[in-house]
């Protein structure tokens, strides 16, 4: 079966992510981060299937680069806090 042409990324699927980006421990630091990251990876696993990502601000994402500018924008703390986010995807 083919991959569906786009998919929209709701305003709650969106808003789960960035809780996800949000939580942190009692000391600080994230805690959901590594979930994050492969919640993302699906999106741009999306992308590389050439399904168009279309997010609730009317923005389609095509490409892995517009996807990583759009996510790296959103949750730049990650290419620093989580070593998973870039390399590692089993």
């Amino acid at each position: 079966m083919p991959p569906p042409a786009e998919h929209l990324l709701s305003e709650r699927e969106l808003r789960a992510l960035d809780a996800l980006y949000a939580e942190r421990s009692a000391d600080g630091r994230p805690v959901s981060w590594e979930r994050l990251v492969e919640e993302l990876r699906e999106l741009r696993r999306l992308i590389e299937k050439s399904t168009a990502v279309r997010l609730p601000d009317g923005q389609t994402l095509r490409t892995w680069s517009a996807f990583y500018t759009w996510a790296h924008g959103r949750y730049h703390a990650l290419e620093d806090g989580c070593d998973a986010w870039i390399g590692d995807d089993a």
